[in-house]
């Protein structure tokens, strides 16, 4: 077989190869690459160009993948939302307690925080009912982002941005002591202070996928 040959079959397998690669909504542009090619008499212009489709292919098929496509991503980011969800209505649930006067005690608390009676007097009754709300929203959230539907990204951005914002409420009391706290934490044990900004980090990426897979056309 001479080398002409050798590659002008080459070049219309890489052609083959590069209209399935192709996503669907690109079918039309693939069937011109391909009809291009075998109007190429030079056969290094040929197998060049198919080359070229290849690439370009390759690049709009990344570029059309949805990262919630893959079930291990979602799973991974439904869990880490309803952990969330946890904490706020864990959180919800023991303030409630104690401003209802259903239990005037120190109950433990797995997510190590502090039961501050000062902070808990100051506390407006309506500020648990509102983390316990984002709770519940969150939870929606993580059912949404398994079934990869595209208002899951607002049932995550609404409620983390109010527990930001009730968080930042609630650090500004003189009563809480969580900056005196994080600053001796961090005088103690800096690197300790990577996991909460790392979980910052983690719930901002899950929104920013969930937007970039709004922007990314549902596979035909």
């Amino acid at each position: 077989m001479t080398l002409r040959a050798v590659s002008r079959r080459l070049s219309r397998r890489l052609i083959r190869a590069a209209m399935r690669v192709s996503p669907c909504e690109r079918a039309e542009w693939a069937q011109a690459m391909s009809r291009e090619a075998d109007e190429i008499p030079n056969d290094r212009e040929a197998l060049r160009w198919a080359l070229g489709c290849l690439q370009a292919s390759c690049h709009w098929r990344l570029k059309s993948m949805r990262l919630t496509s893959f079930w291990l991503v979602r799973w991974g980011m439904a869990l880490w939302v309803a952990f969330g969800a946890a904490d706020a209505l864990g959180y919800a649930g023991l303030t409630l307690t104690y401003k209802l006067g259903l239990s005037t005690e120190h109950p433990p608390y797995p997510w190590n925080f502090r039961w501050n009676v000062p902070l808990l007097e100051v506390t407006p009754l309506w500020e648990p009912m509102l983390v316990g709300a984002a709770g519940v929203v969150l939870l929606l959230a993580a059912v949404l982002i398994l079934r990869r539907k595209r208002v899951a990204l607002e049932a995550l951005v609404a409620p983390f941005a109010v527990l930001l914002l009730l968080y930042a409420v609630r650090v500004s009391r003189p009563q809480s002591g969580i900056l005196q706290s994080l600053s001796a934490v961090y005088q103690r044990k800096p690197f300790e202070m990577i996991w909460p900004i790392a979980g910052l980090a983690i719930t901002i990426l899950i929104g920013l996928a969930l937007w970039q897979d709004r922007r990314t056309p549902v596979p035909r």
